[in-house]
């Protein structure tokens, strides 16, 4: 029904009601009988006409709320909800009440869509109107009618991501609850007789704003290490006291000492007999859910197919509660109990080997290396033991029972962190590193087998950084007896150093070794070729071209028994002597750098002062490859 077609007219309807009364009073003259009919009559119409009257009213109320503009109430962060209501009573007076229900369901549904950063909520909004009317004669049916106005609010939801240092990893994960909204409107008119009947018509406008919850959760992961860890190193220097962080040990057993490996200091030497060994109690050495690296140099002595101890931290005779660094069946051995790596390489009795105990965190590497070279590896779970005393030169396990060590230990290290295969191999086989920088004459390798100068010596500017310039006789030596692989026979080993002759060519000796009997083992003719020497029973050689004056020039010198001498010009295989062999005093050696401090009677038979400049020298207890002393030619 439209406001064009419907136009009640009231005014007609007045004046009909007011003839009638008129006519019912003027009727008074009439029969008692004949009264009653009309009026009843007319009451009968009279009350007709209301209704009438008020059924039209009621469409007119239901056309005017169905023209009415809902509200929306759009909201960002909050939930608001917005009622209004109207209410209307008629009062009339009724001998019969009909009743008539009508129930209208509407279902609404919500859906919620979420991106990584937009929540994008659809809100239901319901208007239920509900007239109802009642009247003597005629049966008013109540009409429902439902206005769904659908708003649509954008909510923007800001995640911050907190971030924790300290190897933390957060994680977040945001969920999105989409909400179904189901609206029922049920109109009901209870039957009822009474004299007086009340009617209320109501209209409710509501507007509802659903709320999409959407929940951030953070995630973090910890990972649980151990306490500060701190390096530690023992010289063994005729006492058990540990350079860096206090881990002094108390020796027990009585052990005694001897020469270092190094030359320089002493060593400590056990008797597994006698039941020697030193204990780290001063404070804890933490090993427990770390990576770490344990080295040492050992010399044994008669060892046999039973556990040897180097190092250990044994709480208990548990998985992963004792911690073993031994040798079994004359190799190398290092677990956690249960949780083991073993060695392959059988230990070579009375000779100085660089060993190592390693576990990396990350990997869940466990390996034992020797003299630089992965001897055995595996992966596994990480040492969990966080108390007892930490003993060098044996083991506990199971306990009571103890494992001694037979033999020497040196420079024994421990670092918190898993070193690369490079470092191991430096640690063990790079014997000293002189770079000359600054005019310094420190070894800046791993042993600290620092040289003594004699006579004049100059900076200048070198093929890297600064170099040395002899002359007048001047050289370099080290005044202790040291490179222990040099007294023994066939070991490998490698020079690498620029030379820079300068002046004139004269016989003179880049590098001479005295180890029980003496060689030159680099020299330069007096013509000016650079030659690579050794001794076997009697001398052999390299021959290489002559270097230019006042030029610098790599050289490279590699021994081993299967090879023989090889001498490397610039990078580049020059000669070799093929396979030979090395023949050694069994002594340790003294050294000296550019001169051979007037021993001019050992092999080669000649040589001397050198007078020129030399820069970054290196010496190695191995054979390096082709493609090392390649890039030592190419810094």
């Amino acid at each position: 029904m439209s406001s064009a077609t419907f136009k009640p007219s009231v005014r007609n309807i007045t004046a009909d009601l007011s003839n009638v009364l008129n006519a019912n009073s003027t009727s008074q003259a009439a029969t008692k009988k004949d009264k009653r009919r009309p009026r009843r009559r007319w009451l009968i119409m009279s009350l007709a006409i209301v209704g009438a009257f008020a059924a039209i009213v009621g469409g007119c109320v239901v056309y005017a709320l169905l023209a009415t503009s809902n509200t929306t109430t759009t909201t960002t962060t909050t939930t608001t909800t917005t009622a209004t209501t109207t209410t209307t009573t008629t009062t009339t007076t009724t001998t019969t009440t009909s009743t008539t229900s009508t129930t209208t369901t509407t279902t609404t549904t919500t859906s919620t869509t979420s991106t990584t950063t937009t929540t994008t909520s659809t809100t239901s909004t319901t208007s239920t109107t509900t007239t109802t009317t009642t009247t003597t004669t005629t049966t008013t049916t109540a009409t429902t009618t439902t206005t769904t106005t659908t708003t649509t609010t954008t909510s923007t939801t800001s995640t911050t991501t907190t971030t924790t240092t300290t190897t933390t990893t957060t994680t977040t994960t945001t969920k999105t609850t989409t909400t179904t909204t189901t609206t029922t409107t049920s109109t009901t008119t209870t039957t009822s007789t009474s004299t007086t009947t009340t009617t209320t018509t109501s209209t409710t406008t509501s507007t509802t704003t659903t709320s999409v919850t959407t929940t951030t959760t953070t995630t973090t992961t910890t990972t649980t290490v151990g306490e500060t860890q701190w390096s530690a190193f023992w010289l063994f220097n005729n006492n058990c006291l540990e350079l860096l962080n206090n881990y002094n040990g108390v020796p027990y057993g009585s052990p005694t000492y001897t020469t270092s490996v190094l030359g320089h200091g002493a060593a400590i030497s056990f008797t597994a007999s006698s039941s020697q060994y030193v204990t780290v109690t001063v404070k804890q050495v933490l090993f427990n859910s770390t990576s770490f690296t344990i080295e040492a140099w050992i010399y044994p002595i008669s060892l046999t197919a039973t556990d040897f101890g180097i190092f250990g931290q044994c709480q208990s005779a548990s998985t992963n509660l004792c911690l073993h660094f031994t040798t079994r069946n004359v190799m190398l051995y290092c677990g956690f109990y249960a949780n083991d790596v073993a060695g392959s390489t059988t230990l070579t009795m009375n000779r100085w080997s660089h060993v190592a105990c390693l576990y990396d965190l990350s990997t869940g590497l466990q390996q034992v290396w020797l003299n630089g070279v992965l001897d055995g590896s595996r992966t596994t779970t990480a040492f969990q033991g966080v108390s007892t005393a930490t003993t060098i030169g044996m083991v506990s396990y199971p306990m009571p029972t103890n494992y001694y060590f037979n033999g020497y230990l040196d420079q024994v290290r421990y670092e918190p962190r898993a070193k690369s295969q490079y470092e191991l191999l430096n640690d063990a086989t790079l014997s000293a590193h002189y770079s000359f920088d600054g005019g310094s004459i420190l070894d800046e390798g791993p042993n600290g087998i620092n040289l003594t100068s004699s006579g004049t010596i100059t900076t200048i500017a070198g093929r890297v950084n600064q170099a040395l310039q002899f002359s007048s006789g001047s050289y370099l030596y080290v005044p202790y007896t040291s490179f222990y692989f040099l007294g023994v026979s066939n070991y490998p080993f490698t020079l690498s150093v620029w030379v820079k002759p300068t002046g004139s060519y004269a016989s003179s000796t880049i590098m001479f070794v005295n180890a029980g009997w003496c060689v030159g083992v680099l020299t330069m003719t007096s013509s000016g070729n650079i030659m690579a020497n050794l001794w076997n029973g009697g001398p052999t050689l390299a021959s290489g071209p002559v270097i230019p004056l006042n030029s610098w020039t790599h050289v490279g010198y590699t021994y081993s028994s299967g090879n023989g001498l090889r001498l490397y010009v610039n990078g580049n295989l020059y000669s070799t002597s093929g396979a030979i062999a090395f023949s050694a005093s069994g002594a340790l050696a003294t050294i000296v750098i550019a001169g051979n401090a007037g021993l001019n009677s050992c092999s080669p038979g000649y040589g001397g002062p050198f007078t020129g400049a030399l820069d970054e020298f290196y010496i190695y207890s191995r054979e390096l490859t082709a493609a090392q002393i390649l890039a030592l030619a190419n810094p």
